[in-house]
């Protein structure tokens, strides 16, 4: 199966599919709307939501578009592995391992490949052939997941009327930290669930329907297969601490009757009310217990490879704490553009991906409405939610991002301390929804806040229009050149006067008493028009961003140059796309930089890319190197092949060493020891072995032939003729998942050199099988197993509270007067 890398000339979607979902949803909501159906206003927010979804992103939608700008990761890292993945998956094999990257890498075990999640498999299966734009639509379609996630919190989680709740399912997906990580399709695969996790969590603590829990465990479940470590972990902290301000709001009464029922010394009343909260805790506990084991054979692999990456024994608290808020980066909530406006236009000591979470002026405004309103505490709990995941983002700033880094298992992996900014977003949105719905509600808004905050928004704006803004035009005039920085603060100085003047006459509105749906809906478009000002340009590109996976002649010459043989490249410039391999299906000996990869690997790639020439090239099967024309000659023993017209020039080293080869003898070095001598000039891979552990003895003088075969990507055979015991050597990537047969018969696998594997063969002539299945995998089959029985407890569960309830009903009508 090749891979469509034609230049895209239309939109993902035709217009008349768009036009004709939205004509069908008019018609059918009209309908019901003049039946007096209560379905019709329900049905009116998906609507809207899908509507507000293609107004976002119109361009990559409805015309040639691509995202994101620059291409980012979406482009160069994870198009190629979802290539590869879906070439696999449509000749009817399991991807357990990748050969095309790094001389081999475990692709099932590999996190951010996200194998189990299962909107992937939908575009496996669909997309015939495999393109980028078929991977542009799926990213583009978990807005909608984080969209209708964040409305349903608000409406059914926190109970708030449809059109509060319409600013929940618009800010928290359009807000910066979300569009800005339109790349990482990984992060935004699992963030996009957390809204319905905290939906299941909250529902579950007021009612025991099953429906809930099994919502929660399937949000769980979804969020730890989408691929990215980082956000599973802030997102199952951030929920556990939702979960507890829930519990704590909503059964609060319990909680005061155990105290009470302690300090009246009765110890048997207070063990079963105790009881009875544990047992409603476990009811949301379990659900999430069910979603993880679920994921276990995504979780455990990778767990397991991470042992052996570039990460493994964790990084140091600078490495950590890259990519954090910088300070003076807080400004971007109020002027977004200050430091630029695309990834591919920005200034400032961060990129600019990590660091943006604008989620609109007028939002900032709704959430502290919100917090003035009302003193109920589950809002003041989703504010303190919200400022402990900005005083994470801000990293060494403040002493939080430390702590975490030291305390909590598995931080020390993980950087970029910004993208707890996320939860930063999500609670904004919240609260403009609940600011929303309390200005709306009649009453709450008394004449005397109304000044005040009158008072205090013409304040601001005259600040801005009376103070800053002159101070930016006047450095802007005084020069001959306007200093481009002078002229985007002016701009950004403008824009928040703007929308603070607009969000003032909107607040006017409420005093004179506009209908509260005018008003309503004025608020709406306020946050539309404010938010996407500034987050809809973000990523839209005319540009073409797969010029540089065209490469025509590169590939039907290496196709060529392997057929009868497999043979590996490493690529010398970036002109080639260093994962392109994955989509061609070709072999390479590195890629773009994976943190999953294995640090042996890794180490060899670094040292041959800094001194070329060496003999480890022969090791690692690179039998061609790609460059540009004016990188000028290799080695003398490297032969120009070919230039061709997208400007690489294909060098050959018939030196290299095939796939599989034997060897008469061998010396015994740990696999560090081997790295520092295969590193070395003097290394002679055509003399030289080094085994981790021993082997039985081989004959020294023995000599033999071997013809390698792939059959999928999971399985190697080769044919061995040997006239004396011996050591084949396979160059491919050592893993513990990795099996050998000789002649049907289990065999010992051992390191080879540091990188690859190697067995014993007697002599004679042998079939030897190499079979790849992801370690733990058993392990994360039966993790599947129990959290499937724990799903098929909760309706069991459920049935025993609505017991424990009736009961509980029935004997406080027989005796009130014992209830406090």
């Amino acid at each position: 199966m090749d891979v469509d890398l034609s230049p895209r000339t239309s939109g993902l979607l035709p217009l008349w599919l768009v036009a004709g979902v939205g004509l069908t949803w008019l018609v059918v909501t009209t309908s019901l709307w003049r039946r007096r159906s209560c379905f019709a206003a329900e049905l009116a927010a998906p609507g809207a939501l899908f509507l507000t979804w293609v107004a976002f992103f119109w361009r990559p939608l409805l015309s040639a578009a691509q995202v994101p700008r620059g291409g980012g990761d979406l482009n160069s890292f994870f198009f190629p592995l979802h290539a590869f993945a879906a070439r696999v998956v449509q000749q009817g094999e399991i991807p357990y391992w990748n050969p095309t990257l790094f001389s081999g890498l475990p692709h099932w075990a590999n996190y951010q490949a996200g194998l189990l999640y299962p909107p992937n498999w939908i575009l496996y299966l669909l997309a015939r052939p495999f393109s980028y734009g078929a991977l542009e639509l799926l990213v583009l379609a978990q807005y909608l997941v984080a969209s209708s996630g964040a409305y349903a919190l608000a409406r059914l989680g926190l109970r708030l009327p449809r059109i509060a709740s319409l600013v929940a399912g618009i800010v928290f997906p359009y807000s910066g930290f979300l569009v800005a990580h339109l790349g990482h399709y990984s992060m935004l695969a699992a963030a996009v669930w957390i809204p319905w996790l905290w939906l299941g969590l909250a529902r579950s603590v007021v009612t025991s329907r099953w429906r809930w829990s099994l919502l929660t465990a399937s949000a769980t479940f979804l969020l730890c297969t989408g691929g990215h470590q980082q956000t599973v972990l802030y997102g199952l902290s951030a929920s556990a601490l939702w979960w507890l301000a829930c519990f704590v709001r909503w059964r609060a009464g319990e909680l005061l009757a155990i105290a009470a029922r302690h300090r009246a010394a009765e110890p048997v009343e207070v063990w079963q009310r105790a009881g009875r909260l544990l047992a409603d805790a476990a009811r949301s506990g379990l659900p999430v217990a069910s979603g993880v084991l679920t994921a276990s054979p995504a979780l455990l692999p990778s767990l397991d490879l991470a042992r052996r990456s570039v990460r493994a024994g964790g990084l140091g608290y600078e490495q950590a704490s890259e990519f954090s808020l910088q300070p003076i980066a807080l400004v971007n909530f109020f002027l977004p553009r200050l430091f630029g406006d695309n990834p591919t236009n920005w200034w400032g000591p961060w990129a600019s991906g990590e660091v943006w979470a604008y989620a609109g002026v007028v939002t900032l405004f709704l959430a502290s409405l919100a917090l003035a309103l009302s003193r109920e505490p589950l809002r003041w709990a989703l504010a303190g939610i919200g400022l402990i995941a900005l005083l994470h983002a801000l990293g060494p700033a403040t002493p939080l991002h430390g702590w975490v880094y030291r305390f909590v298992p598995f931080a020390d992996l993980l950087r970029a301390p910004a993208r707890s900014l996320l939860f930063v977003d999500l609670v904004l949105a919240l609260l403009s929804a609940l600011g929303l719905a309390a200005a709306l509600e009649p009453g709450v808004v008394s004449p005397s806040l109304h000044r005040r905050w009158e008072r205090r928004l013409l304040l601001v704006l005259a600040a801005l229009a009376l103070f800053a803004a002159p101070l930016f035009l006047n450095a802007i005039v005084s020069g001959s050149s306007p200093p481009e920085r002078a002229v985007l603060a002016l701009e950004g100085t403008l824009m928040l006067v703007l929308w603070l003047g607009l969000a003032t006459l909107w607040f006017r509105g409420l005093r004179t008493r506009w209908p509260a749906p005018l008003l309503g809906l004025a608020g709406v478009l306020l946050v539309v028009l404010d938010l996407f000002s500034a987050t809809a340009p973000f990523n839209p590109t005319p540009d073409d961003l797969l010029v540089d996976f065209r490469h025509a002649e590169t590939v039907a010459f290496l196709r060529q140059a392997s057929r009868d043989e497999p043979w590996r490249l490493l690529s010398l410039t970036i002109r080639w796309q260093p994962s392109a391999a994955a989509v061609y299906g070709l072999e390479d000996a590195g890629g773009l930089f994976d943190p999953m990869q294995p640090a042996s690997m890794a180490r060899a790639l670094e040292c041959v890319r800094a001194q070329p020439a060496l003999p480890l090239l022969d090791l690692l099967n690179v039998r061609f190197i790609l460059t540009r024309p004016e990188s000028g000659p290799l080695a003398p023993h490297w032969e120009d092949r070919l230039h061709t017209s997208t400007g690489l020039v294909i060098w050959e080293n018939r030196s290299a060493l095939p796939r599989a080869w034997l060897r008469g003898r061998a010396e015994v070095a740990s696999v560090d020891e081997a790295l520092d001598r295969v590193c070395r000039p003097d290394f002679d891979p055509q003399q030289d072995l080094l085994l981790a552990e021993p082997l039985p003895p081989a004959d020294p003088g023995a000599s033999g032939t071997v013809r390698t075969r792939w059959d999928g990507p999971n399985r190697l055979l080769l044919d061995v003729q040997t006239s004396g015991p011996a050591y084949l050597v396979v160059a491919i990537t050592a893993d513990p998942g990795w099996r050998a047969a000789l002649d049907g018969r289990s065999t010992a696998v051992v390191t080879a050199d540091g990188l690859y594997q190697a067995i014993w063969v007697p002599a004679g002539q042998h079939r030897v099988e190499f079979r790849y299945r992801p370690p733990y995998l058993e392990w994360g089959i039966a993790g599947v197993a129990a959290g499937v029985l724990l799903l098929t407890l909760f309706p069991l569960l459920h049935r025993l509270s609505r017991i424990r309830v009736a009961r509980t009903a029935a004997a406080s009508l027989s005796s009130p007067a014992d209830e406090p």
